[in-house]
């Protein structure tokens, strides 16, 4: 067990355009990256070869799961497994953090 505690609040610094993020952690089981998104900006449509997490920090972004659009906020936490489609538009400024399980 890690005996670093990292507090990811006062990671972020919230860039004024494009995509900003931070590995957290990452080993032979996972990778987990803190993503920071101004508000208007926007990932389009892909997939990863893995399952992963999504836990909305701050803000709130129009999350497409699928061909489902979803409104995201603060506190927000889903699954998504291999092979998903998913994009995402920040609505405000956007904060989220992304585990990705590796198989």
């Amino acid at each position: 067990m890690s005996d670093q505690i990292k507090n990811l609040i006062d990671s972020i610094n919230m860039p004024k355009q494009g995509i900003l993020s931070i590995v957290v952690d990452k080993n032979d089981h996972f990778n987990v990256t803190l993503f920071m998104m101004p508000k208007g900006e926007g990932i389009s449509p892909h997939t990863t070869t893995m399952a992963a997490t999504v836990y909305v920090i701050k803000g709130s972004a129009i999350f497409t799961l699928g061909e489902t659009d979803h409104n995201v906020r603060a506190g927000d936490y889903f699954y998504m497994p291999p092979d998903y489609r998913h994009a995402i538009q920040a609505t405000e400024d956007f904060v989220f953090l992304l585990t990705l399980r590796k198989p």
